[in-house]
């Protein structure tokens, strides 16, 4: 009987969650907010969680105050206890913890973007802005094997069963002040440093120094992003 009630407790919160999930205006605003405040780990003040969000494991997921996490975003979070074969990036910068995504204040996240920080994790600086359909992922499928490179039965992707699958991940972190410009991919294990710019349709695959901007595939440092003074004096750009 109790198993029962459970049931139907849970069925009655998935049914309200879907309801206002897509509902619009300052009402659909509101009652996301207070479902929600119960639910993620950390909720600020002022954050807006437009239509169609979804959270994966949300005890894992922090929002700092004055955040807007747009329309369509994914955020997946939580540890990954699976036996499946795992190439581990290290990034020494990361300051949060494993399997958790951390958003700071005064972020933006537009909409359609993605965050996985399963396993690994994802902490998103005060002041950073993610562009439209920008991917972060902090675990991902590899192609093939990295102990058996010529093993033909490992397949790309999470619907076959763990023994033939191999995965990578990698804490990725986001100072502050960094912009993420459109359609950008930010892959394992990278860190990009403060006051940082990446341009549109980047791949970013390696970690950068603070006030960097940076482009193309795979990403590389183009020059400063702010131009720097000394002695009252401004230095050109690198």
């Amino acid at each position: 009987m109790i198993n029962k009630i459970i049931k139907i407790f849970h069925f009655l919160v998935d049914i309200w969650q879907m309801s206002i999930s897509y509902l619009p205006g300052q009402i659909g605003f509101a009652l996301r907010y207070r479902f929600w405040k119960k639910r993620l780990k950390f909720l600020g003040r002022n954050v807006r969680i437009d239509i169609g969000v979804y959270f994966q494991n949300p005890q894992f997921i922090s929002i700092n105050d004055n955040c807007w996490i747009d329309r369509n975003v994914v955020i997946l979070a939580g540890l990954d206890s699976s036996k499946r074969e795992k190439i581990i990036w290290e990034n020494n910068e990361y300051p949060g913890l494993p399997g958790e995504v951390y958003i700071g204040k005064n972020v933006h996240v537009s909409i359609g973007c993605i965050l996985s920080g399963i396993s690994s994790g994802v902490y998103i600086g005060d002041n950073c802005t993610l562009s439209a359909h920008c991917k972060v992922y902090a675990f991902t499928s590899h192609y093939r094997s990295e102990k058996n490179p010529s093993d033909k039965n490992y397949c790309f992707g999470s619907m076959v069963e763990h023994s033939r699958q191999c995965i990578i991940e990698g804490p990725i972190s986001l100072g502050e002040n960094v912009g993420v410009a459109l359609n950008v991919v930010i892959l394992p294990g990278v860190s990009i440093g403060k006051d940082s710019f990446v341009v549109i349709n980047s791949v970013v695959s390696s970690s950068f120094e603070e006030n960097s901007l940076i482009a193309g595939n795979p990403a590389k440092r183009i020059k400063s992003r702010f131009k720097q003074l000394l002695n009252k004096e401004l230095v050109r750009d690198e």
